[in-house]
């Protein structure tokens, strides 16, 4: 099939021929010897190439009019005395071969190479890859051999760009230690890295198959130096036991990158079936089914070792040219070349993917059609050189060592200069040194894909879109320092709640300054009533205070605020904690301690009990403030990975030295408060005297409070590394509390203003006893509301004497029946006592 392509091309080369093109009859040309070595397991698979590409030459190009290129095939069975012998038989024969071409195996190229030196002539080889050739002291071992595979250092630039176009900064590496192939280009690779691209290569593991045991150590230590970009360079019967030690490390998935060669003659595959059936255009099936089974003391499976190579890069020269660009020979653009070569690269695609599992070295086909066109070209530069020199047709004298010695340097630098595209891309060399395409494939769902080609002769990558849908992981853990704010919306959801709860505050401020000489509120103490809504208003504001944060004012600012909220909320709590207190102390203090010079507690009393504590709490807060003042700082939480990431949790707070022992101190005062306020409010649960009646609802606020501190302060104080339950929590405790205070004490004062504006009341419940004096009253203050407003307070005043008078009653006839009882206890005694001194 592949030669009815080259003959149909051909029949259609010779119909377009171009007018400007004048190629003599083969006899009538000039034979150039070609010496070239094709091992025979080589020779079936590119002798095709090499037919092409002289058919190319010598009958569809305006080259070598005068010449045509005669091969001479040597069978070095890729043994070095078999390259030996053939060099040699080459170089006595006659006529002598202008230059060599070959071999496909390293043993052989490096000893001919060597040897060709001395005869000054052109080595160029079609398939060789190894890194020894590309060292320092190349130029000097083998002068004359150039090949046209790209070497490692279009592979290690490729590898060297890619890794800076996901921006990776810090690698590590595992190489092959005991084979020059792999360590020779590593070596490169880690130079070229740091010195060249400013990449930090964090850790190399040298791997060898005497200590390939050890790779678990190995791995484990760029586990622990958190490499997450791994650069493999060892042969295939060494991957598959690292990449299995890589899946019992964890060292594999979207958190990481391998990046390793592309092995031409074994790929991976994870099944030689499967493989046939997932063709795309864009991917090349390969196999594993080789490198798998030379695979020893592997303990992984197929469907480990899968999750193991998902993702990974691997970089290899490109068989062919993946762009069909225009041939340009001797500055001379022509369509029909073009066209030709169009076609040349499609059979060799077609052929190549026909042929890729029978036959591993057909990858190197093109290179064999680019090496003969690249002879081709020197010596038609070469022959050039010397017609323009001598105005006569060339007329090359290879058994003429003076006249071969400036020919061979000309054809060295011709072969140096050489330019053109052919079919497996850009042809340039560099230092003998082939700059071509570099293919980097990525394993996706079973097959690879094509995710970039660089190019050598430009040095420039360019990425296929279809890499766009890959996240690429981070070469490292990154620790994000994540400062945790108060959610922006839950901040105005609750200070709008505490907005609502000021407005209902100052509508019961407003209704009790109002209506503050009305019957019911008059008789709660509205003034005491004020204070408890003053510190209602301040722990609604602190709410709103607790949410502020840097975001909102500076750091400065932020230690201010902090001052403020603390000494807002803690006199918020102390002025309606306080109120409430005073009046459940005044109830407790008239019905629990009696005594007959009793007299009336005044509101007097109230404020300055309430002042007392308002004082104390002023003076722990100021000596706070003094001692110990507050600074900004931010704490880090507890750190947790979080999409490759390692998040560093940061919160913002005030910090004091000694904060631990004031807040003790306030909460200590403020606790036991509290107990003290729980304690005389169950004392008091039965009172229910109308001329205190709002004690009922005074007690449950106490209780209110109590619990909701008992529950909110360890729950808040739990979660305070949380800001955002922290703050919905706190705030939302201290709204309710409040409210529900709120509530308690004034919607009964709103319900009765409702039930009774005028404050006048038919019916009066007497609470323990029922008072002449009381009904007397209630009769009279409905003649008079001044006269009124005094008997009210008389009559709370003596119903306070009369209370206590009953208790005190009780109390003085509970003693009296005591004594009678000792009396008769002793009356008996006596009775007892006298009766035997009368019998006597």
């Amino acid at each position: 099939m592949y030669c009815l392509i080259c003959l149909l091309l051909m029949g259609q080369i010779w119909l377009g021929y171009s007018q400007d093109c004048q190629n003599l009859h083969r006899v009538n040309r000039i034979p150039l010897t070609i010496g070239v070595f094709l091992p025979y397991q080589y020779k079936q698979v590119l002798e095709s190439a090499v037919n092409t590409a002289l058919e190319h030459i010598h009958n569809q190009s305006c080259i070598l009019n005068n010449y045509y290129l005669k091969l001479h095939f040597k069978d070095t069975e890729c043994k070095t005395s078999f390259g030996m012998k053939a060099l040699f038989e080459l170089m006595n024969g006659h006529p002598r071969p202008f230059a060599l071409f070959g071999d496909a195996c390293t043993n052989v190229n490096e000893v001919v190479a060597m040897a060709s030196k001395y005869w000054h002539i052109l080595h160029l080889s079609y398939a060789e890859i190894h890194a020894k050739f590309a060292t320092a002291d190349a130029q000097e071992m083998y002068p004359t051999f150039f090949r046209m595979v790209p070497g490692y250092q279009n592979s290690n630039l490729a590898r060297c760009h890619l890794i800076f176009q996901f921006n990776w900064t810090r690698v590590g590496t595992l190489k092959q230690s005991d084979d020059p192939r792999f360590a020779l280009p590593h070596e490169s690779l880690t130079t070229r890295l740091e010195h060249g691209f400013g990449i930090r290569v964090i850790y190399t593991a040298g791997i060898t198959h005497d200590e390939i045991q050890n790779i678990g150590y190995e791995l484990n230590e760029l586990k622990k130096r958190d490499v997450r970009i791994l650069i493999g360079d060892f042969e295939e019967s060494l991957a598959v036991r690292i990449l299995c030690e890589a899946y019992q490390n964890g060292i594999y998935g979207e958190n990481y990158a391998w990046i390793l060669p592309g092995y031409h003659k074994s790929k991976f595959l994870i099944s030689c079936d499967l493989a046939k059936d997932q063709r795309r255009p864009s991917t090349r099936p390969i196999h594993i089914c080789d490198w798998w089974r030379n695979a020893s003391g592997v303990s992984c499976t197929v469907e480990e070792l899968a999750q193991v190579i998902e993702g990974h890069f691997a970089v290899e020269f490109s068989p062919y040219s993946q762009r069909l660009a225009r041939l340009t020979i001797a500055n001379k653009v022509k369509e029909l070349i073009d066209e030709m070569i169009i076609q040349t690269v499609s059979a060799i695609r077609t052929e190549l993917n026909a042929r890729q599992e029978s036959s591993p070295e057909s990858v190197f086909k093109g290179y064999v059609y680019d090496g003969l066109w690249t002879l081709a070209l020197a010596i038609e530069h070469v022959a050039q050189l010397h017609q323009q020199r001598d105005g006569i047709t060339w007329i090359p004298n290879v058994n003429d060592t003076e006249d071969w010695a400036k020919l061979s340097a000309e054809l060295l630098q011709a072969v140096s200069n050489t330019s053109f595209v052919g079919v497996t891309g850009p042809v340039r060399f560099e230092n003998n040194e082939r700059l071509g395409l570099v293919e980097i494939l990525q394993w996706r769902n079973g097959s690879y894909i094509i995710a970039g080609i660089y190019d050598g002769t430009e040095t420039v990558l360019t990425l296929n879109p279809a890499l766009k849908d890959w996240i690429p992981p981070l070469d490292a853990t990154v620790v994000v320092h994540e400062r945790q704010y108060i959610s922006f919306v839950l901040f105005i959801l609750l200070s709008l709640l505490a907005i609502i709860g000021v407005a209902i505050a100052v509508f019961f401020l407003i209704v009790n300054i109002k209506y503050q000489n009305h019957r019911y509120i008059k008789m709660s103490s509205p003034n005491i009533n004020n204070l408890i809504i003053a510190g209602s208003i301040c722990t609604y504001i602190s709410v709103i205070l607790l949410g502020f944060d840097t975001r909102f004012v500076s750091p400065d600012t932020f230690v201010t605020l902090c001052y403020v909220k603390t000494w807002v909320l803690s006199l918020g709590f102390t002025l309606a904690f306080g109120s409430m207190f005073s009046k459940t102390w005044r109830v407790h203090s008239i019905f629990k301690n009696i005594r007959m010079n009793k007299k009336a507690i005044k509101d007097y009393k109230l404020f300055m009990l309430i002042g007392f504590i308002v004082l104390v709490d002023l003076i722990s807060l100021a000596l706070w403030a003094r001692i110990s003042p507050f600074t900004f700082h931010v704490y880090q939480l507890a750190i947790f990975y979080s999409n490759n990431r390692m998040i560093a949790p940061e919160i913002e707070r005030c910090r004091s030295d000694n904060s631990v022992i004031f807040e003790a101190i306030i909460l200590g005062i403020k606790g036991l408060l509290m107990l003290l306020g729980c304690f005389l409010a169950w004392e008091t649960r039965q009172v229910n005297v109308p001329a205190l009646n709002d004690s009922k609802y005074i007690g449950m606020s106490v209780y209110s409070v109590v619990v909701t501190c008992l529950l909110g302060l360890p729950l808040v104080y739990i979660l305070q590394d949380r800001v955002n339950e922290a703050h919905i929590l706190g705030s939302l405790f201290i709204i309710f509390c409040t409210t529900l205070i709120l509530c308690l004490v004034f919607v009964p004062k709103i319900v009765e203003l409702l039930r009774n504006p005028k404050g006048t009341e038919l019916r009066y419940r007497r609470g323990l006893v029922k008072s002449m004096l009381g009904r007397e009253l209630q009769q009279t203050a409905q003649n008079n509301d001044q006269t009124n407003v005094f008997r009210r307070e008389n009559l709370q005043r003596l119903e306070e004497e009369n209370i206590l008078l009953h208790r005190y009653l009780l109390q003085k006839t509970s003693l009296l029946w005591e004594l009678q009882k000792q009396l008769k206890q002793l009356g008996e005694l006596e009775d007892d006592t006298t009766t035997p001194s009368n019998d006597g």
